[in-house]
């Protein structure tokens, strides 16, 4: 039995850094953080996972300056495991919980290339989890399974566990992503499929956040796939500035509003705040499954009519097997998609009287 314990979205400043060595003033805003949030939500109940925002350590200059892929996977682009995760893994060994969090990786399998990985650190700081975000925007540099498709399947495989793992572990079976990514349900539809019951999803900018975008998806996320979603944003960005004494602080530019929802939809703890702070809420695993064994209606899952649906994806949109690529270079790419689209009825374009 899983005895029902506190899960905190930990959102925290983030300072722009240009290279791998400057992550340490991150990582010990972090540290100190969580030292915090561990002592004072356990006095409700143990806390037992805690989950980080996009960007919470390394931030994202690869967008910012419309870095090369080549240049942040030599400059700022990590292992896993690695320095970052070790200084992760005595915390999470020091308060005896999970950590889940962000960070852009090297494979050596892919030279010139990084990922955007999402982990999950255990309880003894092991390495338990890895995924790599599968839909990037178009000013994110980061490669993509589906980009080295053939490559990957070559060595992965090409079922669910290949693109949706889901770490099953002693407080619940973990999955989830970040960014763009949770504006896809097809996404955890899948993670669901394959034994999610805890989402994560981080993180949103502005102004997609205070228009309400964030909140809306990560509700339906849940609510789809009856599964929690902690979904920790980033808060205020520090950029340097030479023309200025001190630095710039953009307090909203993350947009914040970090949240956690339980599996019927509902919103279980938020906040209005684009600074450092966080939220914590009780997960209760043996209610989420007793309810997925009896409820006959917001219970989706069991409803799914596979077959009629199979032929929705049989015509490519976004290619595979894609080169590195800057801002122009994706741009490109999403232009003959839209013209694709419209070529087959999907969109109808606009009018030109």
């Amino acid at each position: 039995m899983i005895d029902p314990y506190i899960a905190v979205a930990l959102q925290t400043t983030v300072r722009h850094v240009t290279h791998r060595d400057e992550v340490i003033v991150n990582l010990n805003h972090i540290g100190s953080m969580i030292d915090l949030v561990t002592h004072i939500c356990s006095l409700e109940l143990p806390v037992r996972l805690i989950c980080l925002g996009e960007g919470a350590i390394q931030g994202f200059v690869d967008e910012i300056i419309n870095m090369s892929p080549p240049e942040y996977a030599e400059k700022m682009a990590t292992t896993l495991p690695g320095p970052e995760t070790d200084f992760l893994a005595a915390k999470a060994k020091e308060k005896g919980c999970f950590i889940m969090g962000q960070l852009k990786v090297n494979l050596p399998e892919y030279p010139e290339r990084f990922f955007n990985a999402i982990f999950i650190l255990d309880p003894n700081g092991e390495l338990i989890y890895t995924h790599y975000k599968n839909i990037v925007l178009f000013v994110e540099h980061s490669t993509t399974p589906h980009d080295v498709y053939d490559q990957w399947v070559a060595q992965h495989g090409d079922g669910l566990d290949a693109f949706f793992p889901v770490a099953k572990t002693e407080i619940g079976n973990i999955a989830g992503s970040v960014g763009v990514e949770g504006a896809f349900p097809e996404c955890y539809r899948a993670f669901a499929l394959n034994g999610a019951e805890i989402f994560y999803r981080a993180s949103l900018p502005e102004p997609w956040v205070s228009r309400g975008i964030f909140e809306l998806q990560n509700r339906a996320r849940a609510v789809d796939n009856t599964a929690y979603m902690v979904a920790p944003n980033t808060g205020s960005l520090i950029m340097p500035n030479p023309d200025y004494p001190a630095p710039t602080v953009i307090g909203g530019a993350l947009g914040g509003r970090s949240s956690i929802v339980d599996y019927k939809g509902h919103v279980l703890a938020s906040n209005q705040i684009v600074d450092d702070c966080y939220v914590a809420a009780e997960i209760n695993i043996e209610a989420l499954r007793h309810y997925r064994e009896q409820a006959k209606f917001q219970n989706w899952i069991p409803y799914l009519r596979s077959e009629i649906f199979r032929h929705m994806f049989d015509e490519p949109i976004w290619p595979k097997n894609l080169p590195n690529m800057k801002h122009e270079d994706a741009e490109v790419v999403f232009r003959e998609s839209v013209e694709k689209l419209q070529k087959r009825g999907t969109y109808t374009p606009k009018s030109t009287t």
